[in-house]
């Protein structure tokens, strides 16, 4: 059989094994297509996005550089290699693998993409911002570069441009939980509470759908409930998201806050231990278990939190 029908084979097994969920054979088949040359932009895409599942990122580094040895022009491989560096925290290589893949073909979304993902590392935000819009603009059905506009938007309290572009991404997935947990925090900070509730909870009715166990859309939807007042309804958000993880830091610090704001105070001591426990360094929850053993009568023990506290806030703010 012809170099190229195998080649197409390849491609096709691999991303017949990305759909399925089956990350390990699509990694081999998609990197075979890879080393052949494609034209296809989504093979990339979908190999890297099974590294995000595996985390395996020597062993895909490895394969970028023998490829790249004998074809440093293959613009799926450095487009790869850069994906694997940024995920291993290593922004610098990242940018250069980019650069390169960008002399090649200036119109590949999937590079403004990761550039942006790296302008925001940098904290560049003016320049990750231009970077998906340029993404965007190549590649307007990919619902994942409007859901990181929106994170974008969110994270720079621009709510109402994050609200707009999360609902560009569910115009192409209706069915995005992150979206709809993005939309949640988007609307809360925007002063929608009632927006803000139905976003959260279509979030938890999707993952829940999905079997996705996520504790974060719990946590998000808790901590609403919680500003807004209403603590008993963030219990059982916050004891489904400790069932996921129960080594959450977060989930075992808010449940310590709603069950303490109950006046449930032997419990909120204990969530409020196991999270000290997870985060030694925290002031907000030494201050938290503090308050906790004062109101139980253990002045000894809240005075010494309390020294605590005041150390880590002046470590804190000194950073």
């Amino acid at each position: 059989m012809a170099l190229a029908a195998l080649m197409l084979l390849a491609c096709a097994a691999g991303q017949a094994s990305f759909q399925n969920g089956d990350f390990a054979a699509a990694q081999e088949q998609l990197w075979n297509c890879v080393a052949g040359g494609t034209q296809d932009r989504s093979v990339g895409f979908h190999l890297a996005s099974t590294y995000r599942e595996l985390r395996n990122y020597d062993s895909g580094l490895n394969k970028a550089a023998t490829i790249l040895k004998n074809s440093p022009d293959n613009g799926d491989a450095l487009y790869v290699a850069a994906f694997l560096n940024f995920r291993r925290g290593d922004t610098t290589r990242s940018m250069l693998l980019l650069s390169r893949a960008d002399h090649l073909d200036h119109n590949d979304w999937r590079l403004h993409q990761l550039f942006a993902l790296n302008y925001s590392v940098f904290n560049m935000l003016g320049s990750a911002e231009l970077e998906f819009q340029r993404a965007i603009a190549l590649n307007s059905g990919h619902a994942e570069l409007h859901y990181q506009l929106a994170r974008l938007y969110f994270t720079q309290g621009r709510y109402a441009e994050s609200i707009q572009a999360s609902n560009a991404a569910l115009a192409v997935f209706p069915d995005y939980p992150e979206v709809y947990e993005n939309l949640g925090l988007a609307y809360e900070g925007s002063g929608d509470p009632a927006r803000a509730s139905a976003s959260f909870q279509r979030a938890v009715d999707l993952n829940e759908k999905l079997h996705r166990r996520d504790e974060w859309p719990l946590i998000d939807y808790a901590m609403f409930h919680l500003q807004q007042g209403t603590p008993e309804a963030s219990v059982p958000l916050l004891a489904r998201a400790l069932t996921f993880n129960s080594s959450s830091f977060k989930a075992n610090y808010e449940m310590g806050r709603a069950t303490r704001s109950l006046n449930r105070d032997d419990e909120a001591q204990r969530y409020l231990e196991k999270a000290l426990q997870l985060e030694p360094n925290d002031p907000s929850a030494c201050f938290a278990l503090a308050s906790v053993m004062k109101r139980k009568g253990n002045d000894r023990r809240a005075k010494e939190l309390l020294a605590r506290y005041q150390v880590l806030r002046q470590q804190s703010n000194a950073r």
